[in-house]
């Protein structure tokens, strides 16, 4: 099951709201097949989805880049099996940074992230919803 919430910063107007976690949607490859958007994902998925040895990892998550902190609401996807690996990547829409390989959980359940827009304090972060 995923939560939502709220990202806000109390110094300047900066908002976000975030969805992590999974869905009844993630469940298998096929699934996931059905609603992701990235071709070259697409592409991989349908590589891997014959092989009974692949596992995989797929939920939304949030990137912080390491240049600019923008905030980065995306699906992360990282597929293995005894032969290839893949994980998808995310670059960053403000300043073109590559993102990290997986995205950030504790950090915003822990409340420790700086606000993207005026860096001068860390975002309240307000769970509002459990979705599926």
């Amino acid at each position: 099951m995923g939560v939502a919430c709220k990202l806000s910063c109390g110094h300047c107007s900066y908002h976000q709201n975030v969805f992590l976690g999974i869905g009844f949607r993630y469940i298998d490859l096929d699934s996931i097949l059905e609603w992701y958007e990235e071709e070259e994902g697409r592409q991989r998925i349908k590589e891997f989805r014959g092989d009974q040895k692949t596992t995989f990892h797929c939920y939304d998550g949030l990137y912080v880049c390491p240049e600019c902190n923008y905030l980065l609401n995306h699906v992360y996807l990282h597929m293995q099996s005894e032969t290839k690996s893949y994980t998808n990547r995310y670059i960053c829409p403000r300043c073109n940074t590559k993102m990290p390989t997986e995205p950030l959980l504790e950090e915003i359940k822990s409340g420790v992230l700086d606000c993207p827009d005026c860096k001068q304090e860390k975002l309240v972060v307000a769970f509002y919803m459990d979705w599926d």
